[in-house]
């Protein structure tokens, strides 16, 4: 049976289920990309123009990693989606990874593309044009895409029941078991789940932030909540980022989050532009203690936990004063 790499990297962790049932269903073995290690960054930055993401470097320190291991490597390039009309673009540097991939690496008839660009015709189209690609016919590929968008809606249900992203990358994820703990506060945390999800990249963030006496809140949005805010005014035309704005604003509304943690990786161009959105949400509606986090391959576990303990102190204060 071939065998079909996939990053563990950047949106896998949004697309994994829908991109897994698509090739299982068309008779592929998928090949998930190892957990995030020392070696697989510093592979990545070897490899990566020094002013990209480390979520970037990280995807091509998996690529490497996996290309001795599978027949083809599947690369996706998330052009832009239409919702309420309009047009929301993915990462510039992430449109731009496939061909530097082929840059960087022999056999370039392995690498697989999926196309989403809605400019040119829906998800379906691209899906069905990758699957050409492995001499698939256009009727099996169109079934293969409805069997997996059922999947991907199955997904969205375990997320809403409490699970993590990364929870689904496994073959039969069951929904975490949060313990409701009164007494302990939440704090939200908002940023791309390949940054909050990555154990190794956010230097056990979430785990951190459990040890410190406080519960991690990590919001989900749902399809309704992403056309809701790409309807409104002056809604930012990037797909991506339009659903860490929405999943602020979905906090903000919850009364038992008493901070905020803004997450995000260094050189991220979009960052500065989403931080002063959701702070200014924050000083005009609930004024809750908000802390950014910016990490990159330098960051360090005792800088970040010295900064969380402070951000904690003053979150538990303020609960007790309330």
């Amino acid at each position: 049976m071939p065998r079909i790499g996939v990053a563990r990297a950047l949106h896998t962790y949004h697309h994994f289920p829908l991109w897994r049932t698509f090739f299982e269903e068309l008779g592929f073995e998928v090949v998930l990309g190892r957990r995030t290690d020392k070696e697989i960054v510093a592979r990545g930055v070897e490899l990566a123009p020094a002013e990209l993401c480390l979520p970037v470097k990280v995807f091509l320190g998996q690529i490497e990693d996996l290309y001795a291991r599978v027949d083809f490597i599947f690369l996706p390039r998330l052009v832009c989606r239409r919702l309420q009309g309009d047009l929301y673009f993915g990462c510039p540097k992430a449109l731009g990874l496939p061909d530097l991939v082929r840059a960087l690496f022999p056999e370039t008839d392995r690498f697989l593309e999926l196309v989403i660009d809605h400019q040119l015709g829906k998800d379906e189209d691209g899906f069905v044009s990758c699957a050409g690609r492995l001499e698939i016919r256009n009727s099996s590929a169109r079934r293969a895409f409805q069997r997996a968008c059922k999947e991907e809606k199955r997904a969205s249900e375990i997320l809403k029941n409490g699970a993590l992203p990364v929870d689904l990358f496994e073959q039969k994820p069951l929904a975490r078991q949060l313990v409701r703990n009164q007494e302990k506060p939440r704090i939200g945390v908002i940023g791309h789940p390949y940054l909050v999800c990555d154990e190794h990249i956010s230097l056990n963030l979430l785990k951190v932030l459990d040890e410190l006496g406080v519960v991690p809140v990590v919001p989900f949005v749902t399809e309704e909540e992403l056309l809701s805010e790409a309807g409104r005014e002056n809604a930012l035309n990037w797909f991506y980022e339009l659903e860490v704005i929405a999943g602020a604003r979905k906090l903000l509304q919850k009364k038992e989050i008493k901070g905020l943690l803004l997450v995000f990786s260094f050189a991220c161009g979009t960052a500065p532009v989403v931080n002063e959105i959701i702070r200014r949400e924050v000083e005009g509606n609930s004024r809750l203690p908000t802390l950014s986090l910016f990490f990159d391959e330098h960051s360090g576990e005792v800088g970040l936990r010295t900064r969380l303990e402070s951000f904690v102190d003053l979150v538990q204060a303020g609960a007790r004063r309330k």
